[in-house]
């Protein structure tokens, strides 16, 4: 699917909000609800869009430890080695990645002693090396700026927040 400059504005703005409601979007880009309403329709039927979901603060919900787990399997793993990561409910991330280390993993847990637990868990696949994350300086879905048209780009400090979406 070619994305146009509505789509690519559209886009942007449900990074920023994916509850703003079709007259909201229509707003921003000078459509009617119906369009906007048809144009997400269409991302969504092509795969550009796969989801919604909400953000959810960890440490909030008890997983106050974040950490990134680097490994290095003997084979660059196989797949049931994968298979067998993807049982393991801290994995929030689970990456195969070139180089070395040729997996790299995000994960929470609720104490020192459950990160300990998880490293031992890890460790039937291969050498790994743990980092606890103390802050995250940059997130986001996309790099800044890719779906902005041309003459339209703005910083994100110049952004202005969706209200949350009550049409959907």
């Amino acid at each position: 699917m070619i994305l146009d400059k509505y789509d690519r504005i559209l886009l942007d703005a449900l990074l920023q909000n994916g509850r703003a409601s079709f007259a909201q979007l229509a707003k921003l880009i000078n459509l009617s609800a119906p369009a906007v309403a048809e144009r997400v329709a269409k991302l969504e039927a092509s795969g550009v869009i796969t989801g919604y979901e909400a953000k959810v603060d960890l440490s909030k919900v008890g997983l106050p430890i974040q950490c990134i787990i680097e490994l290095r399997m003997g084979s660059h793993g196989n797949q049931q080695a994968y298979d067998d990561l993807w049982k393991i409910p801290e994995l929030i991330q689970c990456h195969r990645v070139t180089g070395d280390p040729c997996v790299i993993m995000r994960a929470a847990v609720d104490s020192m002693p459950h990160l300990e637990d998880l490293i031992n868990r890890i460790a039937q696949f291969g050498f790994s090396k743990t980092s606890i994350v103390l802050s995250t300086a940059v997130e986001r879905s996309l790099p800044s700026g890719h779906l902005v048209p041309q003459g339209r780009q703005e910083s994100s400090k110049e952004r202005k927040p969706l209200k949350a979406r009550a049409d959907a």
